[in-house]
């Protein structure tokens, strides 16, 4: 028996007919063309073993490509993606199937998860995302804003993931010096103001306090406090540093892969 995750359910491949029974009834159906198979129904895979159908889609492109054509759509299990054709063989071989969203079991493919996280550069949206959570906009309206989000829950989700992402980070860094230059607050203003409040204020708290902050700034009394804890997160309405420090990696695929559309390639797709 084998078994992967998506969204923190797992889904299993059955090797044997008794492994299968094992845990579910013994009249539970079992489809022997899977071509012919509804979405949720259990079916004999090509290579003899047992896997549910997860997704089972009907196709009608107006400009269907050599790939699609002659195809009856294509079927989505926890292993892999498969047209829906008389030559096209389904496995179950994990192994070959490094994105399951996809035809091909080309191992160069990544996940919409994994370019995310690839990609050094921001795209448009993610360059709006970081605007607005920089003037203030709270993360989670921000990204459902920009993004056409209505489920708060999965926009706070996606949120939180976006915030972890160096490159996003450094976009909302860039977009609030922009404004502070705007404003015309730098760091000669700040501490200028640092030290006016800590030579003419009648309150020695303030005064102690601008003074400690004047050490920090210019490194006077050591240390130094992380990036991430001090600069432009502290604008952020609705997410602590620790909530953002605390958000798990694994959850990325997850949050990134929602209902994801096949990708088409050029080669012959019969041969999978």
């Amino acid at each position: 028996m084998k078994s992967n995750t998506i969204k923190y359910k797992r889904h299993y491949v059955y090797e044997t007919l008794e492994e299968f029974y094992e845990h579910y009834d013994k009249d539970t159906p079992i489809v022997k063309d899977w071509r012919t198979a509804k979405e949720g129904d259990w079916v004999y895979s090509d290579d003899g073993n047992i896997v549910q159908i997860l997704k089972a889609k009907s196709m009608s492109h107006p400009g269907d490509t050599k790939n699609y054509k002659l195809t009856n759509g294509y079927v989505r299990t926890i292993v892999g993606t498969f047209l829906n054709k008389p030559k096209t063989f389904m496995d179950t071989d994990f192994d070959k199937h490094p994105n399951r969203y996809t035809f091909s079991t080309n191992p160069d493919l990544l996940t919409g998860a994994q370019r995310m996280k690839k990609r050094t550069k921001c795209t448009q949206r993610e360059k709006l995302f970081a605007t607005q959570v920089a003037v203030g906009t709270d993360a989670v309206s921000a990204y459902m804003q920009t993004f056409k989000e209505d489920n708060a829950q999965k926009a706070r989700k996606k949120a939180v993931i976006l915030l972890k992402q160096e490159r996003v980070m450094s976009e909302v860094e860039k977009s609030a010096k922009d404004i502070a230059k705007q404003l015309g607050i730098d760091h000669a203003y700040i501490l200028g103001s640092l030290k006016q409040l800590a030579d003419t204020s009648e309150d020695q708290n303030i005064a102690l306090q601008s003074l400690k902050e004047l050490g920090k700034a210019i490194g006077t009394l050591g240390n130094q406090v992380k990036k991430i804890d001090t600069g432009v997160v502290g604008l952020f309405q609705g997410f602590s540093p620790d909530q953002i420090e605390s958000a798990q990696r694994k959850a990325l695929p997850d949050a990134f892969e929602d209902e994801v559309e096949p990708q088409e390639e050029t080669d012959d797709m019969s041969t999978l």
